[in-house]
């Protein structure tokens, strides 16, 4: 039962309209990362940076305010700069990425602990694992953008590109994260006394 609580507390986090604030923030950012800070390598490979503010989402509110998180920067994103075909799958896609997050680092403690390096990297690693590597791939293929090769061509050839990613992404994550959530909940207790002093 506890598990399925998690569930429930991150949908109630969508009632306080600090948290709507502050993922509105973090959208906006991600949006802007999405768009203007990737490198692109080749047409269909790229590194961006969109996973941090979804990390940062899903540590700070759960993995129902982190999907929906990550559904709404892929949508938003696209808007604000169309490239290519509008891939729904890839929308899903994106809501996973901020579900898992949200699953894995919700609640995490601000403190630099073996406990939470490994909470990091195991969030990491299966976004990069089960979103970019495989459902990415998959969608790319199923879609016929990519031709001309079979799966497991694409499948190998976008291995290199995610476990840079991975290396890369963990390191952010845990230089990020931890001062993040720290930060949030020295502003969260600022506010508490100031509500009580008045």
């Amino acid at each position: 039962m506890a598990f399925f609580s998690i569930f429930k507390r991150s949908a109630l986090e969508l009632k306080s309209v600090k948290c709507i604030v502050t993922v509105g923030v973090f959208l906006a950012v991600a949006v802007v990362l999405d768009g203007f800070g990737s490198i692109r390598i080749g047409e269909f490979l790229k590194i961006n940076f969109t996973f941090l503010p979804l990390a940062l989402i899903g540590m700070l509110f759960g993995p129902v305010v982190g999907c929906v998180s990550g559904l709404l920067v892929d949508v938003i994103g696209y808007l604000v700069n169309p490239v290519g075909a509008f891939l729904p799958w890839l929308v899903l896609i994106s809501g996973l990425e901020g579900f898992i997050y949200g699953l894995i680092l919700y609640n995490m403690k601000p403190e630099k602990t073996y406990k939470q390096i490994i909470r990091i990297v195991l969030a990491r690693g299966l976004v990069c694992g089960i979103c970019n590597l495989t459902l990415n791939t998959l969608a790319l293929y199923s879609y016929g953008i990519i031709t001309g090769e079979s799966f497991a061509a694409l499948f190998a050839a976008r291995i290199a590109t995610n476990v840079i990613t991975f290396c890369i992404g963990s390191y952010l994550c845990m230089a990020v994260l931890v001062p993040a959530k720290l930060a949030y909940e020295r502003m969260v207790d600022k506010s508490r006394l100031k509500k009580t002093a008045a």
